[in-house]
């Protein structure tokens, strides 16, 4: 969410059984709705986390020279 920077789409390790997967379970891997679908992340907010820096436009992290994609090099 930190990285993202665009609203509520991670949740913790541990969840509310009624917000895990399909209601049923409090351990969370991956975060999803309530048909275990993950959620879906913008172009921007995917650099964001994978940079690690929070910015799109500032590389790092797995990237540290940036991606070399056709979006990532259009930031």
């Amino acid at each position: 969410n930190e990285l993202g920077n665009n609203g509520i789409k991670d949740e913790g390790l541990e969840v509310p059984t009624f917000l895990g997967a399909e209601g049923k379970v409090s351990g969370n891997v991956l975060a999803g709705d309530n048909n275990s679908l993950s959620y879906s992340r913008t172009p921007e907010e995917v650099l964001r986390i994978v940079y690690g820096t929070g910015d799109e436009h500032v590389p790092g992290n797995f990237f540290p020279k940036g991606a070399d994609g056709r979006i990532a090099r259009s930031y």
